[in-house]
């Protein structure tokens, strides 16, 4: 899609429409900080690669290993329609810091001589389901010139996560070179196994992918929606979102120049006999991007657009006579100062502040064009009572400095953003922000909450003992000394053996050998008091926080333990070691 830049009178014209701004200045609704050390690479050295990254990029946040810490993708794909494939990358969340185990969990694939992550494809959308139903999110992605991809979680093996696998076979090869710009997943069919909606750039036309409940997926041609639906404008943006409220996942598709919405035929399930190609609102050339979320918290589905006049949303209102949703008028964000001053990219709705009233957040750069210009824009959801028709705001510190959108974040900060991950990166409860921007890759840590909701996470691997198994460490309670409960607990042991926890002040990249199994934990080393497991194998220490050594560790302060056993079962002088787990000292 080409896009022609607006005119100055146009703009004028917008900002005349816009809402009056009466709000006071210095809002700081919500505050953010810049985070350094939270990307790293597997060594644990700043990942420079990443961190100075320019090339255009889209994000997949989720738990991939069930550790309970989200977990990050990076897809990527040189800018401006250029066809030099990069990598993709694949950062795991250890403890609130972003380690790049690309290498190590997604270079697996069925294809003879695939690399996985490694392999040379564009792509520009990404999304993590569980697209065979066994329990694990998978990994889709899509993009220009090639074949959308499955990579396939391989899930635990005595306890240990084996990563991502690409699997060539779970999509059809189409027979025209695909451009896809996004890929959208939701049960459309009602079978229980979500299915795959692509938006086409190009003049072949989207297609709907139907899963068969295993994961593997056929192209439905226009077998199930009609050519035109398929083929209106150059598609940008798609969501699978029940948007008349009869139960069934309805497409709702941008464009270049508007919007339109798919309706699901509730007599036939996953086929779609009706659309509205009207639903966005053309305020100066274009509407680009779309996105779709409960603003106002009446359970409907409203509408966000970025535009190349005005980025505006719409309401969900009700539904008409012919089974559609009806919207309501348009609506420009408010601004205490300035617009938005130019095109956008991609869209976020998320609550930043957790009070239940979703914001918005529009990146700035093109996708189709090679300006790296502009910034990023938050709007502040100023809530209200659901179904009101609620206003969306910029906040700012004043007129013509400061922040903007939210307390300490410049315009410099937002400048040239591709995209924008809303995940609660250090487990507080709260959504920080992870940007790509031309200049690179950069974390702003949410200050709303400050305290983690999880104080421990285990990491790490070991080798089986002389039980056959390898074993675990765990930990219970809260470790600090107001309630002082704090437990750590290995098992898997042999029984009635020696046991010693110990910890140390940093954690290990590598493991390094320790006897018959890896030592995790690194220096300086302090040893626990000596246990015994129990003739079940089980060994535990309860740890005391107000006397030595453990009152000594800093509030805030990372430690990693685990545990080293005696086990002359696998012949005399043996031991061996569990994982690892890092704990913080809460108070």
């Amino acid at each position: 899609m080409i896009r022609i830049p607006r005119a100055p009178c146009a703009l004028l014209a917008l900002s005349l429409a816009a809402p009056a701004a009466l709000a006071q200045f210095n809002n700081d609704w919500v505050e953010f900080t810049p985070a350094s050390g939270r990307i790293v690479d597997s060594n644990g050295a700043s990942a420079i690669g990443i961190l100075n990254d320019g090339v255009e990029r889209d994000f997949a946040a989720g738990d991939l290993n069930g550790d309970g810490w989200t977990d990050l993708v990076i897809v990527r794909k040189t800018q401006a329609l250029s066809f030099n494939p990069p990598a993709q990358f694949l950062l795991m969340n250890e403890g609130g810091i972003l380690v790049d185990r690309t290498a190590q969990f997604a270079s697996a694939s069925d294809v003879p001589g695939g690399l996985g992550f490694f392999d040379q494809t564009t792509n520009r959308s990404a999304q993590i389901v569980d697209v065979n139903l066994d329990g694990w999110p998978d990994l889709v992605t899509c993009g220009f010139s090639y074949t959308p991809r499955v990579y396939i979680n391989q899930g635990r093996v005595n306890g240990v996560w084996l990563g991502l696998r690409h699997e060539q076979g779970r999509i059809p090869p189409f027979a025209q070179t695909p451009f896809f710009n996004a890929v959208a997943v939701g049960d459309v069919d009602g079978d229980g196994a979500p299915d795959l909606y692509l938006a086409n750039a190009g003049f072949t036309g989207d297609r709907l992918l139907m899963n068969d409940g295993n994961g593997n997926f056929s192209d439905s041609g226009t077998t199930r929606l009609t050519t035109t639906m398929l083929m209106v404008g150059e598609s940008t943006s798609v969501n699978l979102l029940d948007m008349n409220m009869d139960g069934l996942l309805d497409v709702v598709r941008g464009y270049g120049g508007g919007c339109s919405i798919a309706y699901n035929t509730p007599a036939t399930p996953g086929y779609f006999s009706t659309a509205n190609y009207q639903v966005g609102v053309n305020l100066n050339g274009s509407t680009y991007n779309t996105d779709a979320g409960d603003l106002n918290r009446d359970g409907r589905p409203d509408v966000v657009f970025t535009d190349d006049g005005a980025d505006n949303y719409r309401f969900n209102l009700s539904t008409n006579a012919q089974e559609q949703a009806e919207f309501g008028p348009i609506h420009l964000y408010d601004f205490l100062t300035g617009n938005d001053q130019d095109w956008g990219g991609s869209i976020r709705i998320a609550d930043l502040d957790g009070d239940g009233w979703p914001e918005t957040l529009h990146s700035s750069l093109d996708v189709s064009a090679p300006t790296c210009s502009l910034r990023l824009h938050i709007y502040h959801n100023l809530g209200g009572n659901p179904g009101d028709e609620i206003v969306l705001r910029e906040e700012a510190e004043s007129a013509n400095s400061g922040w903007r959108g939210v307390k300490g974040m410049l315009p410099a900060d937002m400048a040239a953003t591709a995209d924008v991950a809303t995940l609660d990166l250090d487990n507080d409860g709260d959504l920080d922000l992870v940007l790509a921007r031309c200049s690179g890759t950069f974390v702003w840590i949410n200050q709303k909450v400050t305290t983690p909701t999880a104080s421990t996470f285990a990491y790490g691997s070991t080798n089986a003992n002389s039980t056959g198994q390898r074993a675990r460490i765990s930990a219970s309670g809260t470790p600090g000394a107001s309630v002082n409960d704090f437990v750590l607990s290995a098992d898997r042991l042999p029984a009635l053996k020696t046991t010693i926890f110990l910890y140390g002040s940093s954690r290990l990249w590598h493991s390094v050998p320790f006897g018959d199994g890896k030592r995790w934990v690194g220096p300086p080393i302090q040893r626990l008091p000596v246990v015994t497991s129990d003739a079940s194998g089980v060994a535990s220490f309860p740890c005391d926080f107000t006397s030595g050594p453990l009152s000594t560790i800093l509030i805030g302060a990372e430690r990693d333990a685990q545990a080293w056993f005696r086990d002359p079962g696998a012949g005399a002088g043996h031991s061996n070691t569990t994982p690892a787990i890092a704990f913080w000292r809460v108070d």
